[in-house]
């Protein structure tokens, strides 16, 4: 067998020069970056506009509705607009 030397022993980062590990760093953080954006927003206006449905979903509980119910879904419009706060928080914060 030959004594070839292995890829697999050293780490990429060892191959790389530093201006080049900081170039593909910059990379890889504006293409999350890029990712990110639309998240953002989605979860900014979701956050915007779900208290409107907190209207409805209290009316049913006062109105009497399915006992349990009213208790899931106002725990689940709680839980998803609170995910909405925290997608949507940095949105636009030039």
């Amino acid at each position: 067998m030959s004594n070839a030397p292995s890829t697999i022993d050293s780490p990429l980062t060892d191959e790389l020069p530093d201006s080049r590990l900081a170039d593909a760093l910059e990379l890889g953080q504006s293409a999350l970056d890029v990712l990110a954006t639309p998240f953002q927003f989605v979860g900014f206006w979701s956050a915007v506009v779900l208290p409107l449905f907190y209207v409805p979903v209290l009316a049913g509980w006062l109105g009497g509705g399915v006992p349990g119910f009213e208790r899931v879904s106002l725990g689940l419009l709680l839980a998803v607009h609170a995910v909405a706060l925290l997608a949507g928080h940095g949105h636009r914060a030039d």
